[in-house]
Order: structure tokens, then C-alpha cells, then sequence
């Protein structure tokens, strides 16, 4: 509301105006009635010409009223949605990987919605209600208090059954939107995965769960609409009973002398103004609380923890190894580690391939070095852990840790030293660290947008011969220009027009034009063809003589030339060496080497005994037959 308080302030200054009209309507009507009643002492003229006044006038403040709420009401919403995507998008990875991605959709249109909706149709009431009441009850309580409180009787009663019907309003109004969220997932998630619903025929299992989901929002919205259709009879019974009261009552006064004609025409006129506020209060104490509901929705987004930001930007200078991880470990948030004593050094211009089982943590290492996790740590590197204590060396306590998982949401727990380009990530703004690494996911994914927006992402402004030269040396260019439109072909979502190998060469594409000093590969190769591969080796291979380069990869293809590989497993380092020297050993790299690289060699007690040396040149003859 803030930066619209000279909006606001119009909006409440033109109600407060229309409410002054309408009281001095009433008071222009009784004055009417008592002159046509004793004789008219105001001419017609005089007459119209306030009465044409007060109409305009009355019109142009409620112009007025309705305009400054609906600019405010729309640039608000506009504001809350800026904000939220804002805060989502420096939001920790960890915070948000706990939510699911529909219900933060449903949080920035739905509840975001509901504000707006109140802002524009109900705000301004929250001020000319107020005034209205209290002027037409003075003038009432003016015209004879006995009318007043003879009419009013019911009112203590509607109250004390309002305020029962209305407390559970902001309860079930936050369960309704919590159901709409969960109603919206399913059905991102039923979209987002046609074709391996279509594949496995899951469409039935799926409506299931959105019929399901649906069926909450339908009971949930009956127990809504039930409230509000209690709260309907109450409104109409504060409404028109003092009606029936006064015009009964006030005959008896008029007939005893007690109340003039004019006097009950200003009474049963001004009753309305008094009458509407009460009426409407049940209906707009049940917005603020849907308002209330949605709200505290759009507040949790608002509160998520964020990255840290303002640490400056660094000069790139080489004050050390592009990058050294030292004694690093990792939970996501378990009672285990995912990582465990990491320790490695990524010299300039070498490559450090990571090899070892699923689920040894390689790709948890690459998150780690983005700062996915841990960005808020102290100087020397080591991890601030949220709401724990800390001995100094960054390993948070372990019962002030379960004290965190107990009282809330667990958080990802981060100890050791990882340094970037010499620099601890404790001096590293999020946005100035990742401009030094270039990232290749093994998800890759691309944005609804044309082939060369997709690829331009990797550097913005980069000119459209950069994108081209990119695109060549990925080994895309040839089936971008297959495509209908070339460079400019719009991609569907996440780039479903696209062959996993297609939409991974656009990937690298972009990752070249970034031309990061320190490129990451995950499983950079793993969705490409023996065909596709070669091109994009040979790529990797050019962009890896100015790069400092971590790579995990299965294939041998891509660690047989690294300068050092490290085999992890159960997020533990077992082996590090060169690949002709690891293999030389009889340990688990040799075991991962014959099972992936020479099928069925595992098996060939022979080929085993042979040695590496004859394993690779059998290797090699199949890379060259192939």
C-alpha cells in the first residue's frame, strides 16, 4: 500500500465526500418535506440547482473513489506478483525444492486474486462505512433517540450470531486456497507428463487424484458458501426489521406529537445509511478473513529463507586453484550424509573427472560448488548452520540440528571449506559466483522461447554470429537449420519439439557461449548418440583447452583424458588417480571400467586377467569400429 498512499488517500477522501452527500441529501429532504407541508419557502430553482449539485458531485467522488481503488487495487497486484517472483527467484534452492511449483502458481494468480478483489471492491468501505454510521446515527439520535433504540433492538442479538458464523471464515478460507494449490499441482503435473501417462495408461490413476483433489475444493468451498449463505438472513434481518420497528413506531410518535412528518421521512432515509454499514459488516469481516488466508499464503512465499546477496563483485584474478573443496559434508537434511569428507583440488586448465555408482553424490558436489546450498557461510568458508550451534570448524551440533528438524522444516546441512577461484564462498555474491561457472545438466533444460533466445541466455547481449559460432561448435547448427524456422523455431515447454540429444547440444551451445572460466559437466553426454557424442567430444574437447573443467560422466570417452579422477561411493572418495593408473588397481574403478565400458568383460575371468592395457586396446578397436 505504501507507494499508492496518494491513491489510497483519493480513495478515502472521495468516500468520505460521498458519505457527507448522502447525510446531507437526507438532511435536504426533510427540510423538503416540512416546507411542502407548512408552505414552500425554496424556490424550484433553488431546488433543482442543489440538487443538480449534489448529484454531480456525489457522482464525481464516487468516480473518483472507484478509480483510485482499481489503479491501486491493479498496480498492487502487479507489485505483490513482481515481489514474489522476485524473493522465489534469489530464494535458497533448498526452500523451494520443498514445494511444489503448482501450488506457487496457484499462490501468485489465486490468493494474489483475492487481495485484488478486496482491494478493489471492498476497501473503500472500510472507511465510508464507519463515517456513514456514525453521522446518520448522530442525526437520528438527534431527530429522537427513543426511535433509534426502539429499532435497534435486534441488533445486539445479529451481532452476537455474526460473530459466530464469521470465526471459522479465515480457517476455511486458507484451506480452500491450500486445496486449490494442491488441485493445481496435479494438474501441472498431469500436463507437464502426457506422454509417459499416455505411455504407461497412468490418466486414470491421475484423474483419480484430481478427481480427489477437486472433491476438497468442492467440500471446502460448500462449507464457504454455507457460512456465507447463514451470514445472508442475518444481513437481511438487521436490514429490515428496524424498518418494520420504526414505521410502527414512528406513527405512534407522529400521532402523539412527538415526531414530525419530515422528521420520519429523514429517519426512515437515513436508516438505510445506518442499516447498510451493519448489514455489510458480516460480509466484510468474511473478507478480511479470506483476505487474511490468502495473505498468510502469499507471506510464507515472502518469508522463504534467500540467498545472500551484496557481497560485491569480485575481480576475476587468480589468486589460487579455480577451486578446492576441503573436508566438505553434506546432508539435505536427513539423519545421514550425502557427502562425507570431500576433499580435492581442481587445478587451471586441468580436468577432474567424478566417476562412481548412482547416488555416490556427484551431482550433489556440482550443486554444492553453484551454490545451490551453503552460500551463507562464515569467513573461512565453513557453513553457518540455521539455528544450530557450531563448534568453529562449521560442523553444526548434532542435537541442536534434530532441535531444528523437530521445530520446522529440515535444512540442508553443510560443513568444510569450498573455495572458488581463492576466494571462500563466504566472499562470493551468488549472482558474481555463478558467472564463473558454466553448468551442463544432465536435465537440461530449455525455454519456451526461439532456439537462439535459448542459446543467447548463456551470455545476454551476445551477438547473433557469437550465437551461430556456438551453435557450430556444439554441433547443433546443422539440425537447427532442419528446423522451420532455423534459429528462430520456438521451442515448446522445456523444448518438447527437441530429441533429448538436440536439447542437450543446445545446452552445451549455450555453455560455450558463456565461456565460463570454470565449466561444469553433468552427465554433459549421457543423451547423446555414438554419432551426436563424437561432434560434441570433440567440442568439449576445443572448449576444455581454455577452461578448468569438473566433469561427472560415465562414459569413458570423456574421463579417459582427464588429469585426475576421483571415484566416489556412498559419498565417500575410495579412489583418485589417472585412469590408465587406476586401472591398474584391482578397486572399484576397475569394476565400474569393465562393467560399463567392456560389457561383458566383468564376466570373461580371461579378459579380466589380461589386464587394462589389452582391455583398452579392445576398447579402442570397438570406439573405431563403431
Amino acid at each position: 500500500m505504501k507507494p499508492y498512499a496518494l491513491w489510497i488517500l483519493l480513495s478515502i477522501v472521495a468516500s468520505l465526500v460521498v458519505a457527507a452527500i448522502d447525510i446531507w441529501l437526507g438532511l435536504f429532504i426533510e427540510e423538503l418535506v416540512e416546507d411542502a407541508t407548512g408552505g414552500l419557502a425554496i424556490s424550484m430553482e433553488d431546488t433543482f440547482s442543489l440538487l443538480a449539485v449534489l448529484t454531480v458531485a456525489g457522482a464525481a467522488a464516487s468516480y473518483a473513489t472507484k478509480y483510485a481503488l482499481t489503479r491501486f487495487s491493479a498496480s498492487a497486484l502487479r507489485d505483490i506478483r513482481r515481489d514474489l517472483v522476485s524473493h522465489l527467484e534469489r530464494a535458497e534452492v533448498s526452500a523451494l525444492e520443498s514445494r511444489h511449483s503448482g501450488d506457487l502458481v496457484s499462490r501468485l494468480t489465486n490468493d494474489a486474486m483475492v487481495i485484488q478483489n478486496f482491494f478493489k471492491m471492498h476497501f473503500a468501505n472500510l472507511f465510508y462505512m464507519p463515517v456513514v454510521f456514525v453521522s446518520a446515527l448522530t442525526v437520528l439520535l438527534l431527530t429522537n433517540w427513543k426511535l433509534v433504540v426502539f429499532s435497534l433492538l435486534l441488533l445486539p442479538v445479529a451481532i452476537l450470531i455474526t460473530s459466530v458464523l464469521i470465526f471459522p471464515m479465515n480457517k476455511m478460507s486458507e484451506q480452500l486456497q491450500k486445496h486449490l494449490g494442491s488441485a493445481n499441482a496435479i494438474a501441472q503435473d498431469t500436463l507437464g507428463g502426457i506422454p509417459m501417462l499416455k505411455a504407461f495408461n497412468m490418466f486414470r490413476a491421475m484423474s483419480g487424484k484430481y478427481r480427489a483433489a477437486m472433491g476438497l475444493v468442492l467440500k471446502t468451498s460448500l462449507q464457504v458458501e454455507k457460512r456465507r449463505a447463514l451470514i445472508a438472513p442475518v444481513s437481511l434481518l438487521l436490514l429490515s426489521s428496524p424498518i418494520i420497528f420504526s414505521v410502527t413506531y414512528g406513527g405512534y410518535l407522529i400521532r402523539e406529537g412527538e415526531l414530525t412528518a419530515g422528521g420520519m421521512i429523514l429517519f426512515l432515509y437515513l436508516l438505510n445509511f445506518l442499516m447498510q454499514p451493519l448489514s455489510m459488516a458480516p460480509i466484510l469481516s468474511a473478507q478480511v478473513q479470506e483476505v487474511k488466508g490468502a495473505a498468510k499464503r502469499l507471506f510464507e512465499i515472502l518469508e522463504l529463507p534467500l540467498e545472500p546477496s551484496g557481497r560485491g563483485e569480485l575481480a576475476l584474478r587468480n589468486e589460487g586453484p579455480p577451486l578446492v573443496l576441503d573436508g566438505v559434508s553434506f546432508s539435505y537434511g536427513g539423519t545421514s550424509n550425502v557427502l562425507s569428507d570431500i576433499s580435492f583440488e581442481l587445478p587451471h586448465r586441468q580436468t577432474v573427472a567424478l566417476v562412481g555408482p548412482s547416488g555416490s553424490g556427484k551431482s550433489t558436489i556440482l550443486k554444492l560448488i553453484c551454490g545451490f546450498y551453503g552460500m551463507e557461510v562464515n569467513a573461512d568458508g565453513t557453513a553457518v548452520m540455521p539455528n544450530a550451534a557450531s563448534d568453529g570448524s562449521g560442523q553444526a551440533d548434532a542435537s541442536a540440528a534434530a532441535d531444528e528438524g523437530n521445530a520446522g522444516e529440515a535444512r540442508p546441512r553443510l560443513s568444510g571449506t569450498i573455495r572458488v577461484l581463492g576466494h571462500p564462498l563466504a566472499e562470493w555474491d551468488p549472482l558474481s559466483l555463478r558467472d564463473r561457472l558454466s553448468l551442463v545438466s544432465q536435465d537440461t533444460y530449455l525455454f519456451p522461447v526461439s532456439v537462439a533466445d535459448n542459446i543467447g541466455y548463456g551470455r545476454p547481449g551476445a551477438s547473433r554470429e557469437q550465437v551461430l559460432e556456438a551453435a557450430r561448435a556444439a554441433g547443433a547448427h546443422e539440425f537447427i537449420m532442419e528446423l522451420p524456422d532455423g534459429y528462430e523455431t520456438l521451442l515448446g515447454e522445456r523444448g518438447a519439439r527437441l530429441s533429448g540429444g538436440q536439447r542437450q547440444r543446445i545446452a552445451i551451445a549455450r555453455a560455450m557461449l558463456k565461456r565460463a572460466p570454470i565449466l561444469l559437466l553433468d552427465e554433459a553426454t549421457s543423451a547423446l548418440d555414438t554419432q551426436s557424442e563424437a561432434l560434441v567430444q570433440e567440442a568439449l574437447e576445443r572448449i576444455m583447452q581454455d577452461s578448468t573443467v569438473l566433469v561427472v560422466a560415465h562414459r569413458l570417452s570423456t574421463i579417459k583424458d582427464a588429469d585426475l579422477v576421483l571415484v566416489l561411493q556412498d559419498g565417500e572418495i575410495v579412489e583418485r588417480g589417472t585412469h590408465d593408473g587406476l586401472l591398474e588397481r584391482n578397486g572399484l574403478y576397475k569394476k565400474l571400467y569393465l562393467k560399463q565400458f567392456a560389457p561383458g568383460a566383468a564376466d570373461d575371468k580371461e579378459t579380466a586377467e589380461r589386464g587394462p592395457q589389452h582391455v583398452r586396446r579392445e576398447t579402442a578397436l570397438e570406439t573405431q569400429l563403431g
